[in-house]
């Protein structure tokens, strides 16, 4: 067989796998947002450290990213609201149970939206408005 033929199965072999890889991240992606609240939060697994009734907000420190912009504004609004919150950059979970299986792949799920990214008390979004925000923490305080 030619060089050229090989090269055009690698590409075809190659192109068969993204598209399973897309399929099964748009499934995953639509299985989240049918375990969504009405603010867009899922049920996650919460990182190592989380404070109860505490936004934690997850993007990069000291950085000129927009996306730490928006993440830096909000905590500056939330802190104006009286709303607890903690900026972070970082997630860890340190000890995962069987019945946590299902909330981390959630998380990672969570976790490749765009950034930044809430969680408070076992719920997180993926680049949320400072509303959706608000909302959630009173949903959850009332729920309490």
């Amino acid at each position: 067989m030619s060089v050229g033929k090989w090269l055009l199965i690698a590409l075809l072999f190659g192109g068969a796998v993204r598209a399973w890889q897309l399929h099964e991240r748009t499934v995953a992606e639509r299985g989240l947002l049918s375990a969504s609240d009405t603010n867009g939060f899922v049920a996650v697994a919460m990182p190592d450290g989380a404070q109860p009734d505490t936004a934690i907000i997850l993007a990069a420190l000291n950085c000129p990213s927009a996306q730490a912009k928006r993440a830096d504004a909000m905590a500056d609004q939330l802190n104006r609201m009286g709303i607890p919150n903690r900026r972070a950059n970082n997630f860890s979970v340190s000890h995962i149970t069987r019945e946590q299986v299902a909330l981390i792949e959630r998380t990672n799920v969570v976790m490749t939206g765009e950034i930044p990214i809430v969680f408070i008390n076992g719920m997180a979004k993926a680049n949320p408005s400072i509303e959706e925000v608000v909302a959630e923490y009173r949903r959850i305080k009332a729920d309490n």
